[in-house]
Parts: C-alpha cells; structure tokens; sequence
C-alpha cells in the first residue's frame, strides 16, 4: 500500500470536476440527448421526483431503480424543468472516478508513481467523460463501484470503514444489480484469507452485508409490488437474456396478433414496443465466416409475440426454442461473441445516434487505443490478480470486477458502453500485467541473445 499524495490528489480532482461540469454544462449537456433509455429514465425520475415512488406500475420495474431515483434528486430539489442541475450531478459523479481511481491505484499497487498515472489516465478517458453527457446508469455505476471497491478494499487491509463499504456497495448494487456477482467474490476472497485478515472480524462482514441484503430485499419487494411476481429487480433483464441466448438483434412486442402479423408481413422491424441492440446489428454485418459474426438462432434478425415486452413466460419459452435448435456449442460460441463485443467491433452507443458526426469519431479513438495499449496487459492482469488471491487479495478484488463484466457480458451480452465503467480498473490490471511480464520478457531476451554466440561457437 503506497501513501497519496495529498497534493495530487488535490490537483487531480479539481481537474476532473471543471473538465466534467464544462463538458456537461456546455460542451454535451445531457438534457440535449434525451432519447431511447435517456428518455425513459428522465421520464420515471421525474416522476418521482413529483410524486414519490409510487408503486403498481409496471413500466417502473423495466430497468434497476437506483439510476431514475438518483436523477430524480436535483428534480425533487430544484425543480423537474432543471436538467442542468441533474447535469451537474452526473458531471460530479464522473469527476468522482479521477480521485477515487487515484486513491484505489494507491492501496492496491506496490510502485511509486502508479497511482499518479492511473490517475491521468482516468483523467484523460474520455468515453467515461463522454457518458456524462447522457441520463445513463454509467456515470453513476462508475461513481459507486468505485467508491466501494476503495471500500471494501480499505476494509479488507485495516477493518475499518466496513459500514460505509456496505452502504456504497448497495447503491453500486441498485444502479447495477448485476454487479451482485462482484460482491459474492470478494466474499470468496474473505474465506481465502480469513486467517490472514484476524482484523476482519464477523462484526465487519456483518456491517458490509446488512446494507447489501436490505437493498436486495427492498429491490425485489419493490420489483414484485409493480409486477405481481417475485423473480428479479428489473424485467429488462428477461429480455436481454433472450437477446444474448439467441442473439436477435431486435425485440417487438404487440398488443394483438393483427399488429404482429402485419409487422412479418411488411418485415417491418421498426414498429411495436421495440428494443434493439446497436452492437449486435454491427456483429450481424461481419461475414459468416468471422468468429465474432452474430448468427440469430431463430434465423431472423427481429423476435415478436404478443404481449408484454418483459414478460418472463415469454421470454422462457423462446429461449427454450432457442437452447433446443443451437445446442451446447453454440451456446458457448454464442457467449464468446457477446464478450468479445465488449472490446472489438462494437461502437460505444448513444454516440452511434444523436451528434455522431462530432462525437462519434473521439470515443472511436479510444476503442482502439484501448484494444491495442489496454487489452491484452489487463487480461494478464487480471489472471495474475486472481492467482495471487492469497499474495495480494486487494488486488484481487479489482481483478473480480474485470471478471464479474466478462461473466455478466457472457450471459447476456457485451458492449462497450457496458464496460467503459469498468476501465479504471482495466487501467490497474494492465499496469500490472505490464510491470509482471516486463523484467521476464527481458530476461527471455537475454537469455537468447546469450544463446546465440554460444550457439555460434
């Protein structure tokens, strides 16, 4: 664990807060976007900002709740007509990241000079400055999963903070439910080291899972009061699943059988209560032959029925359809486009819409300079940190949340807007990897260069 420094620290989050509060007060103010999952979420925070959380709507239970709520926050105080202020409050959160990403890279890294520069990198992102710029569930989940990595991590190396690490994690868990995941691995990590850390007392694990457990008893009571069943926190899940088990880039839902059949009959794929997959279509273009083609199970690139969009029967029985007709390796092949959607092929969505002239070609620069520079080094990081779960366990728990995207994106499926929150802790993993693999990788050099003359002779 290395010591911040205060100065730096200092620097670096008065930086990220102008460079954040300009791009979202003048540069990309978010209330100028407000299309597709932007205007879905202002449309609930609004609502409960003016009249609370009501329940019995079922619309309310389509996407986790913790984004709308906290948007609805500076609507409740100053006013719903008052996007700049929820604006500043997204701009906030993502200047959050620099210092928190500067803090974490500090007690999880053993070299001097890391944590500055992972520091600058954060500074420097710009697809997460650029998620500012939209009502989305990033900049917050960037905000929270970070502040309770650092959490958790600080808890982990001196017990302390275990309360304040429970109550950042449950709000990390209610914009993101999937990062559950996350949290049972560093559990897991617990069980590892449980001897090592005499510090890490039951009273601390008690601390950091009583919050937890109450947001996840408070979602799923929350998800059954607007939908009448108990299976989940959010129904677009149901769909999203079926996107990433039969990969249709598109899902149409209708009231009547009249409206489906015309839709097939004009193969209209724009109508109904539509959702698409912008990173899919980019896949479903690739020839048949590329291993990251997108090959929909059910031959079409659009799937409809009649009913409700997130209904969870539905969505059961065409993904039976869709095990029964691809089998186990396709599956499997299946998993391994969606992840690697997460880093190749895709274009960061909402920049691919709205102003793609201007900002589209930016975070384009950045999708390659991450697969090229990023990639490969934090996947070697990450592996070392799992492997050095008794070695270095605080790094490990950065090395879970690298994972907990891969395993996430797997199953459902990846973009690259989805992983952008999960960068920060790329950046730490690759330096990591590079550090590891570097002296090796000279000392292989050396050790053929000497083998030459010797060879030679």
């Amino acid at each position: 664990m290395l010591q911040p420094n205060r100065r730096v620290l200092l620097i670096l989050t008065v930086l990220a807060v102008v460079t954040r509060l300009l791009w979202v007060l003048l540069v990309h103010p978010p209330g100028d976007y407000v299309f597709s999952d932007m205007r879905k979420y202002l449309e609930r925070a609004t609502e409960v900002a003016e009249l609370g959380m009501a329940v019995g709507h079922r619309e309310f239970a389509w996407q986790a709740w913790g984004t709308h709520v906290l948007l609805s926050i500076p609507l409740r105080l100053f006013g719903v007509d008052r996007l700049d202020a929820a604006a500043a409050l997204w701009g906030l959160m993502a200047a959050a990241a620099v210092p928190l990403s500067y803090l974490l890279a500090a007690r999880v890294c053993t070299r001097p000079k890391v944590p500055e520069f992972i520091g600058i990198v954060v500074l420097l992102w710009h697809p997460n400055v650029s998620n500012a710029g939209y009502f989305l569930s990033e900049t917050p989940f960037l905000c929270f999963a970070l502040a309770s990595t650092l959490a958790l991590v600080r808890t982990l190396q001196t017990g302390k903070g275990a309360l304040l690490a429970g109550c950042l994690s449950a709000i990390a868990f209610a914009v993101r439910p999937q990062s559950a995941l996350f949290f049972l691995l560093v559990a897991v990590t617990w069980l590892v080291n449980r001897r090592r850390l005499p510090h890490v007392r039951p009273l601390q694990l008690g601390l950091i899972a009583l919050p937890l457990l109450g947001m996840l008893a408070f979602s799923a009571w929350r998800f059954h009061a607007h939908t009448g069943y108990w299976a989940g926190v959010a129904e677009n899940a149901n769909m999203n699943l079926t996107a990433g088990r039969c990969h249709n880039i598109v899902t149409q839902a209708y009231r009547t059988e009249a409206e489906m059949r015309r839709a097939v009959n004009r193969e209209n794929t724009n109508d109904g209560r539509r959702v698409s997959l912008p990173n899919f279509r980019l896949a479903w273009k690739l020839p048949s032959w590329h291993p990251m083609a997108l090959r929909p199970v059910l031959g079409e690139e659009s799937v409809r029925f009649v009913g409700y969009i997130g209904d969870p029967e539905i969505h059961r029985e065409i993904r039976r359809q869709c095990y029964a007709k691809s089998g186990v390796w396709q599956q499997i092949r299946m998993s391994f486009v969606n992840v690697m959607l997460t880093w190749f092929v895709d274009r960061q969505w909402p920049e691919m819409e709205k102003g793609r002239e201007i900002f589209l070609p930016i975070v384009d620069v950045y999708s390659v300079l991450f697969q090229i520079v990023i990639w490969a080094p934090s996947m070697l990081g990450m592996g070392l940190g799992v492997w050095w779960i008794r070695r270095r366990p605080a790094l490990t728990l950065v090395a879970w949340q690298i994972v907990n995207s891969i395993v996430v994106a797997a199953i459902f499926f990846g973009t690259i807007r989805l992983r952008t929150p999960y960068d920060p802790y790329a950046f730490i993993l690759a330096v990591e990897g590079v550090l590891w693999a570097s002296p090796r990788i000279r000392a292989w050099r050396a050790r053929r260069r000497a083998a030459k003359p010797a060879a030679a002779g």
